[in-house]
């Protein structure tokens, strides 16, 4: 992994982190806002039970000066100590469910990720820069795969270059001057600069006009022909002089020898194809 991938990956975690933080301290928030209601609901309970205690209490009262008109009310007159707790448990409930509610929209202002949408919508664009950080990991994959494989076959085609001079070396070839019938001899010099022994050499090959346009044997009938070497030639050693392939062609107008291919098998087994593209490595 390079270092943009890592510091990437590092951001991504990073990001992560943040997330869970942030769910959290939501969750926290939203445990004490749940917290909150469960007391004020607590308290409107103890609020209510306060009430209907003092409902009874009012109409025991009621009853009691029913039956002794002259016990003076006092109920009507002064505000019990009970009448206080319940005014004050209802100003208590009151002011936690304002201050609640207060939090609530404070924090559906404040904080986007309250609202539905806004999740829905965040968490799409979250999936989205996941997946931009992936197809952007996968392409530079990609290219690193594409850079290796053009880099071995950079080494293959180095290495091949590389066998092919060090097979054998051509030192001349060509055709002789027409004879009276026009056959032509192809003359074929070379050296064998490789560490093994070769058993058979055969070469490839046409001759062209002095306008470079190839030609056929006007006996033959055929334009590309060739000849082999029988060995063993050794490494190190020159091969051709004095050597020919007599009447290879027949026509006046053959000039000079074009190779196309040469074949090499050594005496271990092993062979060497060498095609018309490489033969100038060889030349």
């Amino acid at each position: 992994m390079t270092d943009e991938e890592k510091k990437e990956f590092e951001e991504f975690l990073q990001w992560k982190a943040e997330k869970k933080k942030k769910e959290e301290e939501e969750k926290r928030e939203q445990e004490k806002l749940e917290k909150l209601a469960e007391q004020a609901k607590q308290e409107r309970l103890v609020a209510e039970q306060a009430k209907q205690e003092r409902l009874v209490a009012e109409q025991a009262k009621a009853k009691q000066q029913a039956t002794n008109p002259s016990t003076p009310n006092k109920w009507t007159n002064e505000k019990s100590e009970h009448d206080k707790f319940v005014s004050k448990a209802l100003f208590f409930v009151c002011s936690i469910m304002i201050v609640a509610f207060a939090i609530i929209l404070a924090r559906k202002e404040n904080d986007p990720y309250k609202s539905p949408a806004t999740v829905a919508k965040e968490n799409i664009q979250k999936k989205d820069s996941i997946d931009a950080i992936l197809a952007a990991q996968t392409e530079k994959e990609e290219k690193a795969a594409y850079k290796e494989r053009v880099r071995l076959d950079s080494i293959r085609k180095a290495n091949r270059i590389d066998q092919v001079k060090h097979s054998v070396k051509i030192l001349k070839a060509y055709l002789s001057s027409p004879n009276s019938a026009g056959g032509v001899d192809a003359h074929l010099v070379w050296k064998n600069v490789s560490k093994k022994t070769i058993k058979y050499l055969n070469w490839s090959g046409y001759p062209i006009n002095a306008v470079g346009d190839a030609v056929e044997c006007e006996i033959r009938g055929v334009s590309e022909s060739g000849g082999r070497v029988t060995g063993p030639i050794k490494p190190g050693t020159t091969y051709g002089y004095g050597k020919y392939w007599e009447c290879l062609w027949y026509n006046y107008s053959a000039k000079k020898l074009v190779l196309t291919g040469i074949n090499i098998e050594y005496m271990d087994g092993s062979t060497m194809r060498i095609n018309q593209n490489e033969l100038k490595y060889i030349r």
